[in-house]
């Protein structure tokens, strides 16, 4: 426990009609005496009424919960004030709480005490931030599953498992003058390499999660004047490119983020590609043709009107073994005649138009089913950041040492599985040193 008492605000410093401060500390409960009009009637996990009083003088009428130590977040004594949302009124109590030898708290303290306090491993206290500033429905839903211990309980399966099989290394090596029988080389190889899937099974789950919750790239792709920039404003509601009929207007790539189904998506509207003098212009197309390679998936614009020609046919081949859906835009404009005579060339396609917005919500709906069917499961990810991921590396480099020695099954073996246990450790906080534990908790906001 903590000899300090640490006070910060848990809600953000604007206008609104609740605010939140929080006390953790020894001396929680004698603020509360000093400067709560309703002390004499807190009891440990009720709210009372009252106001908060510096001297005479009322500053706020208050809602004040006490937690008694261990039953609180962190772990210690702490108290809630739920003052008006008027960060004048919330700057006034945090001053008063100042004066009683309480000090402002730092970026992430109270999560950081709660971990040590053993209140929650540090998958649980990251997966907190990550409730906290998640972009989309699914990382808040994977991230509340982590803090309940989805991610400590796969680490923690994968570390018995190396446990024993350390523990029975170590037997033989005690015990190999004596007539016992241990597992033989091909038997505790097997073992090693179970362990080995399960990590990598584990990492997978990372990455992925890691790259839902940076959003996949999705490109716009075709030949000048087909709709490209009309698309993509369209998708994101505003008008963010430059919409000309002139052909060759985009000469950059354009990125802006959307959310499809709880789905990050970073929307790359490109120049359009041909053939051209311009020397800005050729940069631009060749720009595109990169952002189309290592796009997840490619959205190819044909245009209606004037049907398909050798560029478009070009950029459909560019395409081919990625994941990419094919556009008739301006069918608002063409006859039924022309989309029919694309449709005959190429299918699947979707009728669309940018100008009405007809095919919008069937588009939606078929990007996120590529993403949902053929990138990931999204009930399986994690969410992790590089440094859960690079443990997380070494621990299945640690395994592949151990099965390469796996016929020594001797003390080096043992030493490299004690290894791999330490990095395991390292992603729940049971090892870590206090330069990490800074850096992770320093990415916190104020009050968490």
């Amino acid at each position: 426990m903590h000899e300090d008492t640490i006070c910060a605000p848990a809600t953000p410093p604007v206008n609104a009609p609740i605010a939140i401060i929080r006390v953790s500390g020894p001396d929680s409960f004698a603020a509360a005496e000093r400067i709560f009009s309703g002390a004499r009637a807190v009891k440990p996990r009720e709210a009372v009424y009252g106001f908060i009083t510096d001297g005479d003088e009322k500053i706020d009428d208050v809602i004040l919960i006490y937690y008694r130590s261990p039953a609180s977040y962190t772990g210690e004594d702490m108290l809630e004030i739920f003052s008006h949302g008027n960060p004048i009124i919330v700057r006034r109590i945090m001053q008063l709480l100042m004066t009683l030898n309480i000090r402002a708290a730092g970026p992430g303290e109270f999560s950081k005490r709660a971990f040590l306090n053993n209140k929650m491993d540090l998958t649980e206290a990251e997966a907190v931030n990550q409730i906290i500033l998640g972009k989309t429905q699914w990382e808040i839903s994977a991230a509340i599953e982590q803090m309940h211990g989805s991610l400590r309980g796969a680490i923690d399966n994968v570390r018995e498992k190396i446990v024993l099989l350390k523990a029975d290394i170590e037997a033989l090596i005690d015990f190999s003058d004596q007539d016992i029988d241990f597992a033989d080389t091909g038997e505790f190889a097997g073992r090693a390499a179970s362990v080995k899937e399960d990590i990598t099974d584990i990492l997978r789950r990372c990455r992925a999660g890691g790259r839902i919750s940076s959003g996949f790239d999705l490109s716009i792709a075709g030949k000048p004047n087909v709709g490209k920039s009309s698309i993509f404003n369209l998708m994101l509601n505003k008008e963010r490119a430059i919409v000309s009929d002139i052909a060759g207007t985009t000469r950059d790539v354009i990125r802006e983020s959307i959310i499809i189904e709880g789905i990050q998506l970073n929307l790359h509207d490109t120049a359009g590609i041909r053939e051209s003098k311009d020397e800005i212009e050729r940069a631009g197309v060749s720009l595109s043709k990169k952002n189309i390679d290592s796009a997840s998936i490619v959205l190819v614009v044909i245009d209606a009107v004037s049907g398909i020609d050798k560029r478009d046919t070009e950029i459909l081949r560019t395409v081919e073994g990625k994941n990419y859906i094919v556009l008739i835009n301006k069918t608002d404009a063409a006859s039924e005649e022309n989309i029919r005579a694309v449709e005959n060339e190429i299918k699947p396609a979707l009728r669309f138009s940018a100008k009405t917005g007809v095919g919008l919500k069937e588009l939606e709906e078929r990007i996120a089913s590529v993403f949902k069917n053929e990138f990931v499961t999204l009930k399986d990810c994690f969410v992790a950041d590089i440094r859960v991921i690079k443990l997380l590396e070494d621990s299945l480099a640690g395994m592949e040492s151990v099965i390469e020695s796996a016929a020594e099954q001797g003390d080096i073996t043992a030493f490299e599985l004690q290894l791999v246990i330490d990095k395991l450790g390292e992603i729940t906080g049971e090892i870590s040193p206090d330069e990490v534990l800074d850096s992770i908790f320093s990415r916190f906001c104020v009050g968490k």
